[in-house]
């Protein structure tokens, strides 16, 4: 004994020290409890704000953009003019692609950098919004269910599932027979049917229509104007006068028996 203390040497120096348990055997503790956000839903919004970091600007719009000139769509509200041509632009012109009419790029760089702040800003008010919607509906859905307030030490407790089978109910009728003068008990079992989410209704998209850019031949007209009828409208040719048909009565000749 003197000599393995002497040594440094102790009995329990021999038995191996048990490893603590990992948090990953404890579901408890460690683990975080958000979920998993998902990448494949995508906004329109961000879907915008890829195409204007990643383009080039230069890629001409493959649906052909729109010459309407807001007049019967929107006004864009990120690049509303084309800075070469002057080309009007709606909101069916996406910024990211070139002018339709002079294939110009729309954005320079300082357009670019602009555009992406604004895109961003509109992104967090977006977030805000859905954030503010979702607890609102979770609050309304905790009203109709009658729920109480959640308490600040009930945070732990189990929770049953939304999409749980309902559970069967038992009950007992007691029925008097009057002529065997006897009582009858009897055994009911009500199953409620669960509850099915609404089916979901895939509306088909609808294409907007797109006005087509003006032809690259002015239309006039070729024919030399006439000097007896300077008021002649030469796109409509030639045009007769058709009386109506009470005044071809008036001005028709009789007949000679």
């Amino acid at each position: 004994m003197h000599a393995q203390a002497k040594s440094g040497q102790l009995p329990s120096d021999r038995i191996p020290p048990k490893q603590p348990p990992s948090n990953a055997k404890q579901p408890g503790r460690g683990e975080s409890t958000a979920p998993p956000k998902n990448k494949v839903l995508i906004s329109p919004l961000e879907s915008l704000a890829a195409n204007v970091r990643d383009s080039s600007g230069r890629e001409k719009d493959p649906k052909g953009g729109c010459f309407c000139q807001a007049r019967e769509h929107s006004l864009s509200t990120y690049v509303s003019l084309c800075q070469y041509c002057g080309l009007i632009l709606c909101s069916l012109n996406m910024p990211y692609y070139a002018c339709p009419h002079c294939s110009k790029e729309l954005l320079d760089a300082y357009r670019r950098s602009a555009l992406l702040a604004q895109l961003e800003d509109e992104l967090t008010k977006q977030r805000i919004e859905e954030e503010e919607a979702r607890l609102r509906a979770i609050e309304e859905a905790r009203k109709a269910a009658g729920d109480f307030p959640v308490l600040a030490g009930s945070a732990n407790q189990p929770r049953r599932p939304a999409n749980a089978s309902p559970v069967p109910s038992t009950y007992k009728v007691m029925s008097l027979d009057s002529k065997k003068k006897k009582v009858t008990v009897s055994s009911y079992t009500n199953t409620p049917t669960p509850s099915r989410p609404p089916s979901r209704v895939d509306h088909p998209i609808v294409e907007p229509h797109r006005v087509p850019p003006p032809p690259p031949e002015i239309s006039y007209v070729k024919e030399p104007p006439d000097p007896k009828r300077p008021w002649k409208n030469a796109r409509m040719g030639t045009l007769r006068y058709i009386p109506p048909a009470g005044e071809q009565q008036a001005h028709k000749p009789d007949r000679q028996r």
